[in-house]
């Protein structure tokens, strides 16, 4: 029944407390370490320097957090979720980095320096602890008090500590209980609960809350108490306690309560009738110190012994009678008196864990109670022996005196009247022994294994060959087929407490009636086989299938979830299970008799998923805490376990990744990879089953979301179509402006050339050129060779650069000169050309120097008294400087003032440096970008 916990991961690790936390996980506080166990592995978790020479004497949960309690009175805690199992990453750091780990509570009051015994909190938030030499500290509001003599605590030596309904705490110590408060200012309150208010024992060893928030103590020597939290007043106590100290202490409802001892191992205390049942003496745990007891929320047992060793145990089931062998039929009378017939005779127990004396030498198949008290034993061969509660036998039914067979294979009956299913057929008979015989003939002489009577008075029968059938009013009728299945041989029939009536056949399963309807079981709902040897209903209404080979737990109201336990419970007959006056159902076995306990509070039947860990990239992820992943992390990893400390071995996985599974996976890994996920949201599900069907099981899940790439999302697709269209109307609108530029450039050019021909052919100039050419011929026909040559070159140039945008620096000096040259000859000494452009070299629009030449000639007044002087310079900032001295003529030239305006604008639609025009008193200066 204790299975020991083993690992590898533990090496020389010694046990010194165990607790369970609420997402299912055992914690395993040790001399030399803290473990977390999830029924296949301990995981070891880092402690500091601190607490390495310590031992873990406390472990409580409280805020998220497990809190441990050392011997050098250090505090460590460490949260509840988290990657415990690393994923399978092969990244050391990694792993290292979310591996679990301890860390020191640190306040500035600083902490104990004696043992940490006890850690509990209260409704307020306020957590309390107990040391062993220090008294009570507890914080609340940021603040750490102590709770010491000066208080009123009746000692400092602390063992345990608990919280009653009214959220007090209650400090166990060698001088009675202490009773705890402290008020939202601070102000502490103290009371003493001692021997004035019925203690058994002053020395108080440990405390436990059960569900109605009333405190259970474990004492030195006087056993074990329920203290109600009203009245301060014991309500239950253990007389005789004959096994010393208690150590450990745990409750199960209101029906039984296990006590660890220093001395005598483990107690089974059955609270109804005050009995207190250790193990037998040939346990191996017998005589062992009990360190910790802890009930987890499946109804396991789980306590830590003598040497450092962890035991678990369904104590729901066990084989507590193991004097009785070959069991064929089982009673459990309304003064909880175990009946048990055998082959060999009828045993009696007087009283639970008591010995069995023999009250009846025939071989006795079937057990009946009538409503007066007296027990009825059928006999195969010697017909009913009706026995009163000492086991005395008031009278014989055999075939001298009416039975019409005297083999009774199954006895039942209400009121006044008894049924007895005999070799011979069924007949009814007065439960006094008085009254007319009644066979059922209807039945025939088929065997009938089974005999109902129910609440509403209706009779059951089971038949072997004829279904089932009933009767109901004085009319039998029978059953041979229910929703198309055929049905022949009914082995057993019971009534659960809602007045279901359950029977099972020998071959189709299991089925129930309700009334009105019938429900099918078979081993697509999770039988274990539909060879079924027998039923019974506890008194939670849970249905015990037996078969040869173990028994099925199958909860009503799921229809397909069916719990099976083999451990032990082999060959369990037709009439050996019974119902107690208390709910807990018996089952004779060949080796004993085993008790399937009915406990007054709900546990788990489920394995609880969790998922443990999250890896990406082969990288550990804190995924409690991220869910947003970028569109290259996309290799996940999930670790998930299903906490099931029954039968960890057992539990499968159903797991799917919405959005991208089709279909829900089944396996009975720990782990499911997924690689190259695309973008998208996904939920990650597990669920955990430990029979194979997962209708209406517990589940766990993680959302996630792995983002798009940029270029994918919506604001970029949005931005590059804005974009995009920016860029089409940029360009159209760029290449209309261009085209508008080069448009207005042309006509500009165009217009800048007319004008600059026109000003060249102008009536006047060619007058004046003329003139000035007849007189230089007169005076100098050589001079008037090279008048005519610079002159033809001139108007040449002007015909060869008036196409080109741009002409180079010394091609506009070429017509520059030859301009000027026809100008010197023309006004001598009074016109003068300055260039000084060094090694200025570069592009230039044609006409452009020569314009401005024409214009200082044409508006200024030359002569040899005041002649006009013309420079053109090089500018270090990339520009051409054009000056001329200022002496404005008195009447101005006609002008249509287009060239320079031309000048200026041609330079902006090129997009160019702009025109520099520039006025003094002396000079006027127009600067021309190269």
């Amino acid at each position: 029944m204790f299975r020991l916990q083993q690992g590898h991961e533990l090496g020389n690790a010694k046990m010194t407390t165990v607790m369970q936390d609420s997402r299912g996980w055992i914690w395993c506080g040790a001399q030399n370490g803290l473990f977390r166990y999830d029924g296949l592995h301990f995981q070891r978790i880092q402690l500091a320097d601190t607490f390495r020479q310590a031992t873990v004497s406390a472990l409580y949960e409280w805020n998220g957090m497990i809190w441990a309690g050392f011997s050098n009175g250090a505090i460590g805690r460490i949260p509840t979720t988290g990657n415990f199992i690393p994923a399978l990453t092969g990244d050391a750091e990694a792993e290292k980095k979310f591996a679990p780990s301890l860390s020191l509570w640190q306040i500035e009051e600083g902490l104990p320096q004696q043992k940490i015994s006890a850690i509990t909190a209260d409704p307020s938030g306020a957590l309390w602890m107990a040391t062993y030499g220090e008294g009570l500290y507890v914080w609340k509001n940021n603040r750490l008090y102590q709770f010491g003599l000066e208080d009123g605590m009746s000692s400092l030596d602390l063992y345990a500590l608990a919280c009653d309904a009214q959220g007090r705490i209650w400090a166990a110590t060698d001088a009675g209980i202490n009773l705890c408060q402290m008020s939202g200012n601070g102000q502490k309150q103290v009371q003493h609960i001692g021997s004035e208010n019925g203690l058994p024992d002053e020395i108080i060893t440990c405390l436990s809350t059960d569900l109605q928030g009333n405190i259970w103590i474990g004492t030195q020597e006087m056993g074990i108490a329920r203290m109600d939290a009203q009245t301060l007043r014991p309500t239950f106590t253990t007389p005789n306690w004959a096994y010393g100290e208690i150590s450990a202490l745990t409750v199960f409802g209101s029906k039984e309560a296990w006590v660890g001892t220093t001395r005598e191992g483990l107690i089974r205390v059955e609270l109804h009738h005050q009995g207190a049942m250790p193990l037998p003496d040939n346990h191996p745990l017998r005589h062992t110190k009990t360190h910790a007891l802890w009930k987890d929320r499946e109804g396991l047992l789980w306590s830590v012994m003598d040497k450092g060793q962890l035991y678990v145990a369904e104590v729901r089931f066990g084989i507590w009678q193991p004097g009785i062998s070959a069991v064929q039929t089982l009673l459990s009378d309304r003064q909880r008196r175990c009946w048990a017939g055998c082959q060999d005779g009828l045993y009696l127990q007087d009283k639970p864990s008591g010995p069995f004396r023999k009250v009846l030498a025939d071989n006795v198949i079937s057990l009946w109670e009538s409503a007066s008290g007296e027990v009825w034993a059928g006999t195969f061969g010697n017909g009913v022996a009706v026995l009163d509660a000492g086991g005395r036998v008031r009278r014989q039914l055999n075939e001298r005196n009416g039975l019409i067979n005297g083999s009774v294979l199954n006895i039942g009956g209400r009121g006044t009247e008894v049924w007895l299913a005999t070799l011979g057929g069924v007949m009814a008979i007065g439960a006094e022994g008085k009254g007319e015989v009644q066979v059922q003939t209807a039945l025939g002489t088929s065997y009938v294994y089974k005999v109902l009577t129910d609440r509403q008075g209706r009779v059951w029968f089971g038949t072997d060959g004829k279904g089932l059938a009933v009767l109901e009013n004085g009319v039998l009728r029978f059953i041979t087929e229910i929703n198309g299945t055929v049905i022949k041989t009914v082995y057993s029939i019971v009534e659960a407490p809602d007045g279901q009536i359950w029977f099972s056949t020998d071959r189709e399963g299991l089925f129930s009636f309700n009334n009105t309807d019938y429900q099918h079981f078979t081993i697509e709902n999770g039988l274990h086989s539909q060879q079924i040897t027998g039923l019974a209903v506890d008194g939670n209404g849970l249905v015990h299938i037996a078969y040869e080979d173990g028994f099925d737990l199958l909860n009503p109201r799921r229809k397909n979830h069916v719990m099976f336990c083999a451990a032990a419970a082999a060959g369990i007959n037709l009439n050996a299970l019974c119902t107690d006056a208390i709910g807990n159902v018996w089952m004779g076995m060949p080796n004993g008799i085993m008790r399937s306990a009915a406990y007054d509070e709900p546990f788990l039947d489920d394995p609880q998923p969790g998922i443990t860990a999250v890896s990406v990239l082969l990288k550990s992820i804190d995924f409690q805490q991220q869910n947003r992943f970028s569109y290259n992390e996309n290799y996940f990893i999930f670790n998930f376990s299903g906490l099931w400390f029954t039968d960890p071995d057992v539990v499968s996985y159903r797991y799917k990744l919405e959005g991208f599974d089709p279909d829900w996976k089944v396996s009975k890994d720990h782990l499911a990879s997924y690689p190259n996920l695309p973008p998208g949201k996904y939920t990650f599900r597990v669920q955990t089953s430990e029979h194979g069907h997962f209708e209406e099981v517990p589940e766990a899940s993680w959302t996630f979301f792995i983002e798009r790439p940029f270029w994918q999302q919506w604001w970029f697709v949005l931005l590059s179509l804005l974009a995009g269209i920016s860029l089409l109307w940029w360009t159209i609108h760029n290449r209309e402006t261009r085209l508008q530029k080069e448009a207005g450039l042309k006509r500009e050019r165009v217009q800048a050339q007319f004008e600059t021909l026109k000003s060249q052919i102008n009536p006047h100039f060619l007058f004046n050129s003329f003139n000035t050419l007849i007189t230089i011929i007169e005076e100098n026909p050589k001079t008037a060779v090279q008048y005519v040559e610079h002159l033809s070159d001139f108007y040449r140039n002007i015909m060869a650069y008036r196409e080109r945008d741009f002409i180079s620096l010394k091609e506009e000096m070429l017509l520059v000169k030859d301009f000027c040259f026809l100008l010197e000859k023309r006004y001598e000494t009074g016109f003068q050309l300055q260039v000084n452009l060094g090694e200025t070299k570069g592009q230039i629009m044609p006409l452009s120097l020569q314009l401005l030449v024409e214009n200082a000639v044409k508006h200024n007044i030359i002569s040899a008294s005041k002649p006009l002087v013309v420079e053109i310079l090089s500018e270090q900032d990339g520009y051409i400087t054009v000056r001329n001295n200022l002496q404005r003529k008195i009447k101005a030239e006609p002008s249509t003032h287009f060239g320079l305006q031309s000048l200026i604008h041609r330079y902006e639609l090129i997009g160019a440096k702009p025109v520099i025009v520039t006025e003094t008193s002396e000079y006027f200066m127009v600067k021309v970008p190269v």
